[in-house]
């Protein structure tokens, strides 16, 4: 019988553990496995809160398809005919310009890679369209390291793009500084695309040319679950057949025999091998005392706060130019906002409010404006209902306000990260049976958070044989 104890209750320790329920079945293995999780609840980042037919999210609310994780997990807990799509038909974006919201493109990405689009899109000067051209011109960076993603964006395409695109998408989907952010972690396919074909608008081209033509509506993008993220940590919690330790705070681990002795408050015990799925500061904390280059080398992943503030309304009092006709908008730098950008939940996704409300979530905190979690929730609630009303001229009050804060809560990814996550799987490999997973690694998504659950399952099972043999040395 071989004995896991995962410490982390998000969705990372839940699919570690889930899968390692299912797969050591498969594999005819004997596992227990015990989660603790310092919170009284589980899910970690992922909390719906569902008020009346309002469906609230406060943290991540969609799974990008094309990172097939996070999906095939819902599948495999029987959730298949809860997921819905995004309602593409209204898939407009916007960003903030001078206090007006200018349409993005409809076929943007994150780069500005079909040209004749931005050409015709207001959103940019003459002088910047003219930059954006050069990107057909400008030969491919010769060194081969990691850079930035606003050095990249800014080389290949010139700074409006960064201010523009680079810096408000990143904030939105990162809550991270372009200009710290790695390439190489986030978006290494652009670094592969500039040199193989020198350009990335050349390379857009080769690759659409490589498509074979279909009338087909192409897949979506983006997937949920009907009452919200939540039901995947319900559908967990429910299915799980381990000890599962709410509201449990571990306040040592250290090696002990063949495994580890984890500390409780209230309790020690031993366990064969050891599963960290928390914040990797958290983690450095836990293994410093007997790992110091180990934990000097988690400590060093950065992490900043952010939060949302969602906000229900009557339909007939939300009225404005575009209806909330769209996904929502990013708001620049330059703009001088304490808000960062807003998703117009109700029109992205359905079975979000009911037929005669509307919902809003507003994106606070994030790199250089992390002082505004901090503000209470009567005045953090005012400033962001003020740049609401400045901006899609809602006066009216809210029928529901909910605010979630997410103090140190997401990893940084910045320049040489990969090494640095690198440095700590070779010194973690020193100490069998000790394993990290999540978001402070290589992905902070939920699927890609499933795919390094199941990359440890994987690793803990491959290992067993290994571990029983070392017993039977000793014995």
């Amino acid at each position: 019988m071989l004995n896991v104890t995962i410490i982390g209750g998000g969705i990372s320790g839940l699919a570690t553990a889930y899968y390692l329920q299912e797969k050591s079945r498969e594999h005819g293995k004997e596992v227990q496995y015990t989660l603790v999780e310092s919170a009284p609840h589980l899910g970690g980042k992922i909390t719906t809160e569902r008020v009346g037919q309002f469906v609230i999210e406060g943290g991540p609310d969609l799974m990008l398809t094309q990172k097939p994780w996070g999906v095939q997990l819902c599948r495999d807990l029987g959730l298949e005919e809860r997921l819905i799509s995004t309602n593409d038909e209204r898939r407009h974006t916007f960003l903030l310009q001078k206090g007006k919201l200018i349409p993005f493109p409809n076929d943007f990405t994150l780069l500005p890679t079909r040209l004749s689009s931005f050409v015709r899109s207001p959103m940019f000067s003459i002088r910047g369209k003219l930059r954006l051209g050069l990107d057909l011109f400008i030969p491919p960076r010769k060194e081969n390291g990691d850079e930035s993603l606003a050095d990249f964006i800014r080389r290949r395409f010139g700074q409006e793009t960064v201010e523009k695109i680079g810096g408000p998408l990143l904030a939105a989907i990162h809550q991270a500084d372009p200009e710290r952010l790695s390439l190489l972690t986030t978006f290494p396919r652009f670094a592969a695309m500039e040199k193989e074909h020198g350009s990335l608008i050349r390379a857009m081209r080769a690759q659409k040319r490589k498509q074979p033509p279909s009338t087909d509506k192409p897949p979506a993008m983006f997937k949920s679950l009907k009452l919200g993220m939540g039901e995947l940590v319900e559908a967990l919690a429910r299915q799980l057949s381990g000890n599962l330790r709410t509201a449990c705070h571990v306040t040592n681990v250290r090696p002990c025999g063949n495994g580890f002795e984890v500390t409780l408050r209230e309790e020690c015990f031993f366990t064969d091998m050891l599963v960290l799925a928390v914040p990797a500061y958290s983690a450095a904390e836990l293994v410093a005392p007997f790992a110091s280059h180990l934990g000097k080398a988690l400590g060093a992943i950065r992490y900043v706060s952010s939060g949302t503030v969602s906000l229900g309304y009557m339909k007939a009092e939300v009225e404005n130019q575009h209806g909330l006709n769209g996904f929502g908008f990013l708001v620049p730098k330059s703009e001088g906002r304490s808000i960062s950008g807003c998703t117009w939940s109700s029109s992205k996704l359905s079975h979000r409010s009911p037929d005669d409300g509307v919902l809003i979530r507003v994106f606070i905190g994030g790199p250089g404006q992390e002082d505004v979690i901090s503000l209470d929730d009567g005045k953090l609630a005012q400033l962001v209902r003020s740049e609401i009303g400045d901006i899609l001229g809602i006066t009216a009050n809210p029928i529901v306000q909910r605010i979630h804060r997410w103090p140190r809560g997401r990893p940084q990814y910045d320049v040489g990260h990969l090494d640095c996550v690198s440095k700590i799987e070779t010194l973690a490999d020193t100490i069998p049976g000790l394993f990290f997973t999540g978001s402070a690694y290589r992905g902070s998504g939920i699927p890609d958070c499933v795919k390094e659950a199941l990359n440890t399952v994987d690793r803990i099972l491959g290992r067993t044989s290994v571990k029983e043999s070392r017993r039977e040395g000793f014995n």
